[in-house]
């Protein structure tokens, strides 16, 4: 940018950059590098850019067994902008893995290390992986106190004026300490962890033994036949509910794995032989096959945007 121009200025119109635009912006100079990927520029950055590019994460086995990852553009093109991930060695080690969450460009994932001699962490241990796709960076994070599958249950999110993700974990101590052979008279134990502190720290609040009761960690359910409803919570009301569709699939095993954010089409599996990746619209109840063909019950999918979250680790 012309040297007329205040710096401060020039901090500003970047800021209106899109994040491709960003990263390549960072090779310019070393000053525009450090303020790109400073803290305070990312937080910025990410609390007054909202509208950001909407993109579909889809993982499945393909049939020689093969993890596959791939990206859709989720706008006017769909499914047309499909493109292979490179995968980085944080999820690669992953075995036995799934989606907790995606916010603000992460997607957060768990499961367990496989051995590799390269790696810090030795096999089996379980780990949390945040992965922003748009810049491919990743951070992992061991996990401690877990009982897979039916003590532990996970939930994932970022703080939207910090920018900090944060991880929450919900341990029902009845089934962690009667595995253990020890006594407790606490139900349920949340801890928290935060990036910024790397740590993590114990909730001061308890949950109620009569609250909920989690069955499975996963937020995906499966269903065989027809009318097949789904609802939607009103205003935060537990006792408020509206049918958002009725699902109607004769015949096949199928599976809702996520909302298209564009326009609501529902992207579902169906599994008979092999898993094959659909977009249902429930209201004209129309089906498209994304042409995605996977091992059965393979396959995920989570939506997320870009953005530069990450990019100062």
């Amino acid at each position: 940018m012309s040297d007329h121009i205040p710096f401060d200025i020039q901090v500003e119109i970047i800021k209106r950059l899109p994040i491709r635009s960003l990263i390549r912006v960072r090779s310019v100079s070393k000053v525009w590098k450090s303020v790109i990927e400073s803290s305070d520029f990312i937080v910025d950055y990410t609390v007054h850019n909202h509208d950001q590019p909407q993109h579909l994460l889809i993982r499945y086995n393909n049939l020689y067994s093969e993890e596959t990852y791939v990206s859709i553009v989720d706008d006017d093109t769909f499914p047309q902008n499909k493109v292979s991930i490179i995968v980085p060695p944080s999820v690669n080690l992953l075995w036995d893995s799934f989606v907790v969450g995606a916010s603000h460009g992460l997607v957060c994932l768990f499961g367990y290390y496989r051995n590799h001699d390269d790696f810090e962490y030795c096999s089996g241990t379980a780990m949390a992986v945040l992965w922003n796709l748009s810049i491919r960076k990743s951070v992992a994070i061991a996990v401690p106190d877990v009982d897979w599958p039916a003590g532990t249950n996970f939930g994932f999110g970022v703080c939207p004026a910090t920018s900090d993700p944060k991880i929450v974990k919900i341990t029902d101590t009845h089934t962690h300490k009667r595995m253990k052979g020890v006594s407790c008279s606490r139900h349920w134990l949340v801890e928290v962890f935060s990036l910024s502190s790397r740590v993590w720290r114990s909730s001061a609040g308890n949950l109620s033994d009569n609250l909920f009761e989690i069955k499975w960690p996963h937020s995906q359910w499966s269903m065989n036949g027809i009318y097949n409803k789904v609802w939607m919570m009103d205003n935060g009301d537990s006792k408020s509910f509206t049918n958002l569709c009725t699902i109607n699939i004769p015949n096949l095993s199928s599976c809702p794995l996520e909302f298209r954010r564009r326009n609501g089409e529902l992207m579902m599996r169906l599994t008979d032989d092999s898993d094959a990746l659909i977009v249902y619209n429930p209201f004209l109840e129309h089906i498209n096959d994304l042409g995605i063909e996977g091992q059965c019950y393979s396959s995920l999918v989570s939506s997320y945007t870009e953005s530069l979250i990450l990019l100062d680790h």
